[in-house]
């Protein structure tokens, strides 16, 4: 007879398998980077304010060029990264994703007016894949 059909005949109690003890997969020291690392990450509202250093009325100074530039390739991978973990092979999205793929390969040009047609094409990016991730449900609709 098996050990604990036997307990279970000679007491009338079944007895419960022996279990591990839990420890947490983290120690303090690796939750608070974790944490550290959650408040450095932009609010996807961020997002939509380097777009509109882009996009809004006034063009930005040339001498913004390089960080704004900085700004939307940052914005561009962190909403590719989301896309690519949903992962719901909406079409748009796709689209919107080899855009970011081509405008990815592509420097910040020297001419003043080139530079600022570039971020406009990043900031349009930055915005249309946005705006399509809040639409798919992907990631929450923001202002």
């Amino acid at each position: 007879m098996h050990s604990s059909s036997m307990v279970l005949a000679e007491t009338g109690r079944r007895t419960a398998p022996p279990v591990e003890r839990w420890s947490p997969p983290l120690d303090s020291e690796g939750l608070a980077r974790i944490a550290s690392l959650l408040r450095q990450v932009k609010p996807l509202e961020g997002i939509v304010d380097d777009v509109g250093d882009v996009l809004g009325e006034q063009d930005p100074g040339e001498s913004e060029f390089g960080e704004i530039a900085e700004r939307l390739r940052g914005d561009r991978l962190r909403l590719v990264a989301i896309a690519n973990a949903a992962g719901d092979g909406d079409a748009e999205v796709c689209r919107l994703l080899q855009r970011a793929h081509t405008l990815r390969s592509e420097a910040l040009p020297a001419v003043s007016r080139q530079a600022l047609g570039h971020l406009r094409r990043m900031a349009g990016l930055v915005n249309d894949l946005l705006e399509r991730l809040a639409e798919t449900n992907i990631v929450k609709d923001v202002a």
